[in-house]
């Protein structure tokens, strides 16, 4: 694509459905800034940023947003891929897309008085308030009463603004936790301006994880819950986050790592398909069993030292071996779950696009 004469940027407006990915190539040099905005009517639209020719994107939508203002690290063709995610795309939901581009000079925004965002004048940050007594607020897969409650949050709790629409009591703001392990659509009124949460504390070392490489079992069991009584899984290790999801006794759950010891003791875990993620308390788990699947898994071998094998394990998990002991391991959902210590950046991309060829 190019500008029209005489300018540094251009508006595009599509329309995907379903399957549909769009391509716009540019030609841009290194150390030229470039701002990319995209809007759209479904939430689950995104674009990614990457070198024509490198499928290691420098800006993934779907994990950090529909904004990208950066500086090139090269020169060249650069390919502005915009598309649905999986799970909507095989719905055959359907997006209008605005896409601003502007390489050089002041950022430019799309065009959309009814969001709100950072670029457009709106809070960075929003902070829940309003609630009446322990009341929560219903964090929701699109913007409407209408739509599947995915969370359920507390006063005080901050999220990222990814944008608003609406106003009034009409008014629904797309957010973010800050560990991105919620996303939806929250009601407007019930949000205020704030500033960006605390820091998180430090990263405990690896070696006080436990998971399926440092010893740990690969899946835990769900136990000792009361009766009729379910195990809350939280947005992060101790009882002041979120609720995302509850297990029930005999659940299995994918150990994903675990911090702390004895009645401290968090683990953070992932349903086999890959729906939910989060983290729940230590001691209602033990040791489980992979989910019962039947039928033998899938080797795919690659047939090449400087290509990765594949195993599609029966329980819909897809397993990535390299030649050099790297392995990369994906859950149902095609997200990836664990990497072995030996794997390099380089390995875990490609085994990226490898898993993603099964979409």
């Amino acid at each position: 694509m190019s500008f029209a004469p005489g300018t540094s940027g251009s508006v595009i407006q599509t329309r995907l459905e379903g399957q549909d990915i769009v391509d716009y190539v540019l030609n841009a040099g290194v150390g030229q800034r470039m701002v990319i905005d995209l809007g759209t009517d479904n939430p689950s639209a995104y674009f990614n940023l990457m070198p024509s020719g490198d499928p290691q994107a420098i800006h993934m939508g779907s994990s950090a947003g529909n904004h990208f203002d950066g500086t090139l690290p090269a020169s060249g063709d650069w390919v502005i891929r915009v598309y649905l995610i999986r799970a909507a795309a095989r719905r055959n939901e359907t997006a209008n897309i605005t896409l601003s581009i502007h390489i050089g000079g002041a950022s430019h925004s799309v065009p959309a008085a009814d969001l709100a965002d950072g670029a457009a004048g709106g809070p960075d940050y929003w902070q829940v308030a309003g609630l009446t007594g322990g009341d929560t607020l219903n964090v929701r897969s699109r913007p409407g009463t209408t739509h599947q409650v995915v969370s359920r949050v507390h006063s005080g709790q901050v999220f990222r603004n990814l944008g608003c629409r609406g106003s009034g009591p009409d008014r629904w703001c797309h957010v973010e936790s800050g560990n991105g392990l919620i996303s939806g659509w929250v009601a407007g009124r019930f949000l205020r301006e704030s500033g960006a949460p605390a820091s998180p504390s430090p990263s405990l070392p690896v070696s006080s994880f436990a998971d399926g490489d440092a010893g740990g079992p690969d899946f835990w069991e769900v136990t000792g819950v009361a009766a009729g009584d379910y195990l809350n899984i939280r947005t992060g290790p101790a009882t002041r986050y979120s609720i995302v999801a509850r297990a029930p006794n005999g659940l299995t759950l994918r150990n994903l790592g675990c911090r702390g010891t004895g009645s401290d003791r968090w683990c953070h875990v992932q349903t086999p398909d890959g729906g939910y993620d989060g983290w729940v308390s230590g001691r209602y788990l033990r040791e489980g069993g992979a989910p019962a699947a039947s039928g033998p898994g899938i080797q795919i071998p690659s047939g090449s030292n400087i290509s990765p094998d594949l195993y599609l394990r029966p329980t819909g998990e897809i397993e990535v071996g390299w030649a050099g002991g790297c392995t990369v391991l994906y859950n149902p959902a095609h997200q990836r779950i664990q990497a072995g210590s030996s794997c390099s950046s380089a390995q875990l991309t490609l085994s990226d696009a490898a898993v993603a060829r099964f979409d």
